[in-house]
């Protein structure tokens, strides 16, 4: 065979033949290849020992018989010029698509066909994308136009701008942008001149129109156009989107807006004249709690007062039962007036100790923890001193720097509340008071072993107004204002039932717990 090749070598154009980048075959007319360039022998991978053992049918894969390929041969001998596309197929099993040219040649009374192969793989991926590109274009629901940036005419309208504007392809390609494009003017709209000036200078360009159909229907657009160069001719690419929806979403929204503008001015004034009446409500609230403990601390003094006073009133009587009978030496004068003094003395430090709690003041200040404790169950004791009610106290001596008084009204909320239930009880009666830092933050436990609060009040404690005790003994407002007092302090305060052990007994009551911030010292 290679001798063949060489002998007949001169009669075949080695240029064209080697150097070609094309795959160029040689065969007889019984299909077998004879030689193939380098180009081929790459392109199917085979060398030319190899290839030389092939017929085309067994590299093409149209073409895979003898009698499909003599059926070939037949049809160019009639048309010499036929390019036809088919499949060849690698030495690893790959196919790809080809096209192939073939022409017949005569050496020494014998017919042979010389094929040229071209690869086109990245054509047909380049068609492929085309097409796939043009599908895209075709179906959107936005107006694309191709226009000629010097006349204004109408190059190109996919399927969207024909449907929308009436016209046929054929008869937009007649047609100029100016024939039926008209500016927005309450979009600010610039017209057809400026909008072609602009867009030599830019990249692209976002405007506003009116777009008049066949039948005259105006139809608002949004236009987003580029600039493209094509074959030495500049083109503009004109995306255009009917905005009629949003124009009346936009309209919609405006009237919603000043439903909205009025609706919160009304609310407004509704809003200022609630939070006057919340104001004066929490006054009276706080009015109220005031003096539900400032009843609670009269009926103290009242009953820390009952004693001396009943003292101040016997002696001065037996004086005046003496001093009738002329029976009033100088030495019992004095002792009955030291008496009365002692009382009286006893009187003013009692005035002195609930002074502080009905001087109203709205600053911190810088005070003890322990102070404080002690203060509260002096002020509770007196009118619960026949109770045997015992507090267990484990307190830190902290300093603290907050409102005093309000703490102190809260303290004292919390022992009065425990001990009206204490009161209901026949066995030994405690009242717990423990305290712990953390951080910057005291935390206080008031807890007693009244058996603690049913469930499904758990929850309601803190409501104004909620009590559980006769209307003649509990107002519901104390737990109230106690929480808003903490709250005011930045803290906050939260109750529940526990179960603790207790000189090795097993108590159950309520427990009050308060987190405030200790303040700066």
């Amino acid at each position: 065979m290679l001798e063949f090749v060489e002998k007949y070598y001169d009669q075949i154009n080695e240029k064209s033949f080697h150097s070609s980048n094309q795959a160029i075959y040689w065969m007889n007319k019984e299909g077998q290849i004879l030689y193939a360039n380098n180009s081929a022998l790459e392109s199917l991978g085979y060398d030319l020992e190899q290839m030389q053992t092939k017929f085309v049918w067994n590299v093409d894969n149209h073409i895979n018989t003898k009698e499909k390929y003599l059926e070939a041969m037949n049809s160019f001998k009639k048309n010499s010029s036929t390019i036809i596309e088919s499949f060849h197929k690698r030495k690893n099993g790959e196919i790809f698509p080809v096209e192939i040219a073939s022409k017949f040649v005569t050496i020494d009374d014998n017919e042979y066909v010389i094929s040229y192969v071209r690869d086109i793989t990245q054509r047909l991926k380049r068609t492929e994308d085309i097409n796939f590109y043009f599908e895209l274009i075709e179906s959107s629901r936005d107006m694309i136009f191709l226009v000629k940036s010097d006349t204004w005419e109408i190059e190109f309208a996919n399927q969207t701008a024909c449907e929308s504007l009436e016209y046929s392809l054929t008869q937009l390609r007649q047609m100029k942008v100016s024939d039926f494009r008209r500016p927005f003017k309450e979009k600010g709209n610039i017209d057809l001149p400026e909008v072609f000036e602009k867009i030599k200078k830019v990249k692209s360009l976002t405007t506003f129109g009116i777009y008049i159909t066949k039948s005259a229907k105006k139809i608002p657009i949004e236009t987003t156009l580029h600039k493209k160069n094509y074959q030495g001719k500049s083109f503009i690419v004109a995306i255009s989107r009917n905005i009629s929806d949003r124009l009346e979403v936009e309209k919609q929204k405006e009237k919603l807006n000043k439903k909205l503008e009025n609706y919160n001015h009304t609310l407004q004034k509704e809003i200022c004249k609630a939070k006057e009446e919340l104001i004066e409500y929490e006054n009276i609230m706080k009015r109220q709690s005031k003096m539900a403990a400032m009843g609670e601390m009269l009926e103290n003094i009242a009953h820390q007062w009952r004693q001396p006073l009943s003292a101040i009133s016997v002696l001065s009587t037996g004086l005046v039962l003496q001093n009738e009978q002329m029976d009033v030496s100088k030495e019992k004068l004095n002792n009955s007036l030291n008496d009365i003094n002692e009382q009286v003395q006893y009187l003013s430090k009692t005035i002195e100790d609930f002074r502080n709690f009905f001087k109203p003041t709205k600053k911190k200040n810088q005070f003890y923890l322990k102070d404080l404790i002690n203060t509260s169950m002096k002020l509770s004791k007196a009118r619960y001193n026949n109770e045997k009610i015992k507090f267990v106290v484990n307190i830190n001596d902290i300093e603290l720097y907050t409102y005093e008084n309000e703490l102190l009204q809260v303290f004292l909320n919390l022992i009065s509340n425990a001990k009206d239930e204490l009161v209901k009880k026949d066995f030994k009666k405690y009242i717990f008071i423990d305290s712990t830092l953390e951080s910057n933050y005291l935390v206080m436990k008031f807890k007693d072993n009244a058996g603690g609060i049913k469930e499904e009040f758990l929850s309601r404690v803190f409501e104004p107004y909620f009590t559980t005790k006769h209307n003649y003994i509990g107002t519901g407002i104390g737990l109230y204002m106690s929480q808003s007092i903490i709250k005011h302090m930045q803290g906050c305060i939260k109750v529940d039932n526990c179960t603790f052990e207790y000189k090795e007994k097993l108590h159950k009551g309520a427990c009050f717990e308060i987190k405030i911030p200790r303040g700066k010292i």
